[in-house]
């Protein structure tokens, strides 16, 4: 599927209401993830079955993609994240809700995070207060854009075209000023057809949010007149589901190596075999 940001839709052998743990072995020895400062994952490694949502008891695994209700465990086993700026997340209506990585965003940062289908856009009365995270050549990045200027983030979820629709003939979005983020490299494990640089949209709201600790909340660091803009990993855990869904497909298809194949349509080398 293409990505604005992206969307996420569970390996198969995650949608099974039973799968088996890859081998200790086929673990990756090194992660895109080592140097982030995400809480362990350990529990979600004990989610053997499906449970039921508390909400609309539907049967899940990690989490209810529809009511954004942690499942099979404590919400106090999850990671809860505050974050510095409101975020409203327009899903294109045709988009799947098992295929959404805004989830995990809503579930992290629940106080922080709504979701809209684009049918149900909000009436925003200080558009001009609004920034949305969309790239083109219009679209700006946070560090030329006052921090008093803007009150809200808003994000679009959606493939490529879909999301380009939107930004185009929406009008409660076509105005909207446009905000980017420096090019970064995609870990999503569904294809895409579009660079590599065409994130998943919980990817998309990391690297914003860590351009927003730079530009905005860094210059508070002050040592001997010396500012200190370096990151400091406050919202790293917003990765916490998706560094285990990246591990975890990484270590089934290590463990099963010769047997079946991720897939032809991936880029080549995306399963570290020998790492």
């Amino acid at each position: 599927m293409d990505l604005l940001f992206g969307t996420l839709s569970l390996d198969k052998h995650q949608q099974n209401s039973r799968r088996t743990l890859p081998k200790e072995d086929s673990k990756l020895q090194r992660s895109p993830f080592d140097y982030f400062k995400i809480s362990s994952t350990a529990i979600l490694d004990t989610l053997n079955t499906r449970s039921l949502c508390p909400q609309c008891t539907r049967s899940m695994k990690y989490f209810c993609y529809w009511c954004y209700q942690v499942v099979g465990c404590q919400r106090s086993d999850v990671p809860y994240l505050k974050l510095p700026i409101k975020i409203d997340v327009v899903k294109h209506f045709k988009e799947l809700e098992g295929k959404s990585t805004v989830a995990h965003a809503k579930i992290i940062a629940p106080d922080n995070v709504s979701i809209y289908s684009n049918l149900e856009i909000p009436k925003y009365e200080n558009p001009d207060r609004l920034l949305l995270l969309f790239p083109g050549p219009d679209s700006k990045t946070l560090d030329e854009i006052p921090r008093d200027s803007f009150d809200k983030l808003l994000v679009i979820d959606g493939t490529w075209q879909q999301a380009s629709s939107l930004t185009k003939f929406t009008e409660e979005l076509k105005n909207i000023r446009k905000v980017t983020i420096k090019p970064q490299k995609t870990l999503f494990w569904r294809y895409q057809n579009k660079s590599e640089n065409h994130l998943a949209t919980i990817e998309a709201l990391y690297y914003f949010l860590k351009e927003y600790y730079e530009a905005y909340e860094s210059n508070s660091n002050l040592s001997d007149n010396v500012v200190d803009n370096s990151y400091d990993g406050r919202y790293d855990d917003l990765l916490w589901y998706y560094k285990y869904f990246y591990e975890f497909i990484q270590a089934t298809y290590r463990n099963d190596k010769g047997k079946k194949h991720f897939t032809s349509r991936h880029r080549q080398g995306y399963i570290q075999y020998d790492g």
